[in-house]
């Protein structure tokens, strides 16, 4: 029995060491990545550092951190940030924000909100750790810019590595997703269809390349409403933003789809009668409409009928991360 005692105590004193030299170790990790991306242009501060979670757990909490992006264009702020691990399996983190946060950006300043916005992810075990798989989950978003608004009851993010480091399998589905002010306006500058859009899910692989970016999609579904939409296909956007590929769209509530269309006018007024007939054209007995929507030379076409110029999509990839 003394052995025994002997031998819990000599563990216990080398798990005690172990955590310490690792929380130790966590500080100076901290410090030399902020340095390396402080290097990098990014500016990242804040009031106060703690870690606790004696003896199982790394928890570390950051007070006021406040982070801009290189350009400064992006910057964010927060009352705190917690990221809490395991000692034993320090590579899986949960990360912990809290219920109301502010960024600045160059179209304006936004408040989000929350009752529930965490994120969990594992990195690799290497000198410069990669996120090898991450999740984020909201519940009750809320983002205030002032003249516009959006609320959603429920998110999730879920992004994976898809081979290499640059390509990533992403997974997005939401629910309960309301516009206000100039957000709902731009939507939906008919008011054709509900204040709140049933769900949203994408199921992608996303590859940046350089200036572009390649897009998988294996499906994307929007319900809004009267409006049903599911597509698949593949795109590649280019330095200037535009995309070039085909989309299998099926769709259901054509009205409500044509209503949108004249409100964003991306279509001329002149060219939506031979949409109209089109699309009454291509449809089954239950209601359904199958076409490819054909991006290519920067333009657009429903099939044979032709739409107009490509949209141009926002730059290929945020930042580079620090």
């Amino acid at each position: 029995m003394r052995w025994l005692v002997i031998l819990v105590a000599a563990l216990a004193t080398l798990w005690s060491g172990y955590w310490f030299v690792g929380r130790g170790a966590l500080r100076d990790g901290i410090a030399s990545a902020v340095a390396a991306a402080e290097a990098r242009g990014w500016r990242i501060a804040w009031d106060d550092i703690g870690i606790g979670g004696f003896p199982n757990r790394f928890d570390t909490t950051l007070t006021e951190p406040d982070v801009t992006v290189p350009d400064g264009t992006l910057r964010w702020h927060a009352p705190f940030l917690q990221v809490l691990a395991l000692s034993y399996r320090p590579n899986e983190i949960i990360a912990v924000a809290p219920r109301r946060m502010t960024f600045a950006a160059p179209w304006g300043d936004a408040v989000v909100t929350s009752a529930d916005l965490r994120a969990s992810g594992t990195v690799s075990l290497a000198a410069s750790p990669n996120l090898q798989h991450g999740t984020v989950v909201g519940e009750a978003l809320g983002i205030d810019g002032g003249a516009w608004r959006l609320d959603i009851a429920r998110a999730q993010l879920a992004a994976r590595q898809a081979g290499t480091p640059d390509a990533w399998d992403l997974a997005l589905d939401g629910d309960g997703i309301r516009a206000g002010g100039t957000l709902a306006a731009a939507l939906d500058p008919a008011g054709a269809l509900p204040e709140v859009v049933d769900s949203l899910d994408l199921d992608a692989t996303w590859v940046p390349d350089g200036a572009g970016h390649a897009v998988d999609l294996r499906r994307a579904a929007l319900v809004w409403g009267a409006l049903a939409l599911d597509a698949t296909g593949a795109l590649e956007v280019g330095a200037d933003g535009v995309p070039e590929g085909t989309l299998s769209l099926e769709l259901r509530g054509t009205e409500a789809a044509l209503e949108l269309l004249r409100g964003w006018q991306v279509v001329p007024e002149a060219r939506m009668p031979l949409i109209e007939a089109g699309l009454a054209g291509m449809t089954a007995g239950d209601g359904s409409v199958r076409f490819d929507l054909v991006l290519a030379d920067g333009r657009m076409r429903l099939g044979p009928i032709p739409l107009g110029p490509a949209p141009r999509l926002p730059p290929p990839s945020a930042p580079p991360l620090p």
